[in-house]
């Protein structure tokens, strides 16, 4: 087998790998947007875009965050992608209230095929088995490629401390050892901190119900953390959703939304409510409907800054508030590109006076989880991916890998023979 890194060795997000078979089979795995809004990379063969003939037999999504799936919607419809079911549903809901409609998969544009965890499949001569991954994003998948007497893992984005963490030894037990592994290094020479266990922001989440009024930045597609803030608060107070949330949420069983749960509600802004699309495709289908906060009583509610002006608008009603943020801190420090978060956030804080906690654990991999993989797999080669490339990242990878990593860049080709 050749392996190419199209995009990856320098950047976090929009990564392409290229793997090819001796008799010339070709698969894509993850074709996402870049997170610094650079357009994506157009690859012949793939995209409809050109019309050139298709050049690849299958591409793989390992999940559903935007610099994973983002682009699939170029690919050429003859060209099949394969990829989670829940992931795509997941992907297309937020395509919609992000009104990125060219974006969302469908079987009229797409040749679309769904995968099952630990459930072999072949792209022609090409052996896939996806395996699951502990992540900061529902049915994440560790991909598991074999041909040529080699094998390859592709780890996409994962990490040990979340609610599947007690999986990962398992499913790398059954993996086994590998031939090449390519991994992401998305926090390596970020910082040496041992990242909190999923479980235990339980506890710090607990420690905030003495709020009447708690106000919650989280991702939408953080399905562990709206879970865990459900079971954190549900017997204190109101538990309640933008509509954005609760429409991710009703997409899967035994979790947390306004439909099925009895005391969850889903919170809509007058400014939202004005908006035609996408609140007009949900909000006739979703139950629990509220349009103005409660705020009589003690209550949890996620926020989007499309909230400000109603928030403003009540600045009287918000009494012994506290905002949780809980994502990643890069996207409110001074240097992210889009100061609108960071703005919204300092206007929750600084001018209608909520308290501040940032309460979050990362959704990728730490040094120790990183350690552990190459422990079980015992990989003869690595890549690294999905990782920015300082100088303390270079030593940590060398000191782990030491003279099994390869020196790769971008367009850089390895043929496992």
């Amino acid at each position: 087998m050749e392996v190419r890194i199209i995009k990856g060795t320098k950047q976090i997000g929009g990564c392409i790998t290229e793997i090819k078979s001796s008799k010339d089979t070709k698969i894509i795995i993850d074709y996402g947007d870049n997170l610094d809004d650079k357009e994506q990379i157009i690859i012949p063969g793939l995209t409809k875009k050109d019309n050139l003939k298709a050049n690849y037999d299958g591409v793989i999504i390992t999940h559903s965050h935007k610099d994973h799936i983002g682009c699939a919607s170029l690919i050429k419809k003859e060209i099949p992608i394969f990829l989670n079911k829940e992931g795509m549903e997941i992907h297309n809901n937020l395509c919609y209230f992000n009104r990125e409609y060219d974006k969302v998969l469908r079987e009229k544009d797409n040749t679309i095929k769904f995968f099952d965890f630990e459930k072999s499949f072949f792209i022609k001569d090409i052996k896939i088995t996806p395996f699951i991954a502990d992540h900061s994003n529902y049915n994440s998948a560790m991909i598991l490629i074999e041909a040529d007497g080699k094998k390859i893992l592709h780890t996409g984005d994962y990490r040990n401390h979340g609610k599947k963490g007690c999986l990962f030894n398992k499913v790398l037990n059954k993996i086994g050892e590998v031939d090449l592994l390519i991994t992401e290094g998305t926090t390596i020479g970020s910082s040496n901190r041992v990242f909190k266990k999923e479980t235990d922001l339980s506890k710090d989440f607990q420690e905030l119900t003495k709020y009447d009024q708690i106000y919650v930045m989280c991702s939408s597609t953080n399905i562990d953390r709206i879970v865990n803030l459900y079971k954190s608060f549900s017997k204190t107070h109101l538990f309640i959703m933008d509509m954005c949330m609760n429409s991710t949420t009703s997409l899967l069983k035994k979790i947390p939304n306004s439909n099925t749960f009895s005391n969850v509600y889903t919170f809509v802004s007058p400014n939202q409510k004005k908006i035609e699309e996408p609140y007009g495709r949900y909000i006739k289908h979703t139950k629990k409907v509220i349009y103005e906060l409660p705020f009589n009583e003690k209550f949890v509610v996620s926020i989007k800054q499309s909230m400000s002006d109603y928030l403003k608008d009540h600045k009287e009603n918000i009494k012994n508030a506290c905002l949780i943020y809980s994502m990643y801190d890069g996207y409110i420090k001074e240097d992210w590109k889009d100061p609108k978060l960071r703005d919204f956030k300092n206007y929750l804080v600084d001018e209608l006076h909520m308290d501040y906690f940032p309460i979050h654990t990362s959704g990728h991999a730490s040094l120790e989880a990183i350690k552990t993989l190459d422990k079980i797999v015992k990989p003869k080669k690595v890549i690294i991916i999905h990782t920015e490339k300082s100088e303390k990242a270079i030593a940590i990878e060398q000191e782990i890998f030491q003279n099994r990593l390869l020196d790769f860049q971008d367009g850089d080709i390895i043929d496992l023979k």
